[in-house]
């Protein structure tokens, strides 16, 4: 009967600590101020900020430098609709990785945060535009 009790304990140990981490989907920010802070708590580089709105579709965008582009959206269509646009446009070549959640995306170049690394703090889905066209 021990040998059973220790089993389930362990079994269930390792379900309890195999649910801790990021949400896969990444969660949603209610803005980019928000979304900025959980990015640079996940190690991502922010030192030169400029918050500039100019992702079209976004409610928020601004960028990191030049290594990274941080946007918050109404919800996920408004996500599903920019990767879709620029999966259709030339300018999905060279694009690298981006990693998005329910309503934001981070689109970094890869110089100072790789997508993959961020997603391990953060959840989120990786969108690959290495193939786009």
């Amino acid at each position: 009967m021990k040998r059973v009790l220790g089993l389930v304990s362990v079994i269930v140990t390792a379900g309890f600590l195999g649910g801790c981490g990021p949400d896969e989907s990444g969660g949603n920010f209610k803005d980019v101020d928000e979304l900025r802070a959980a990015f640079t708590d996940a190690g991502g580089t922010c030192d030169d900020w400029n918050q500039s709105d100019t992702v079209t579709g976004a409610l928020q965008s601004g960028e990191c430098g030049d290594s990274s582009q941080l946007s918050v959206f109404k919800d996920s269509s408004g996500v599903q609709y920019q990767i879709t646009e620029v999966k259709k446009s030339d300018k999905a070549e060279g694009m690298g990785d981006w990693l998005t959640g329910e309503n934001w995306i981070i689109a970094t170049d890869g110089s100072t945060e790789s997508a993959v690394d961020l997603q391990a703090e953060l959840g989120g889905q990786i969108v690959s535009f290495e193939e786009a066209n």
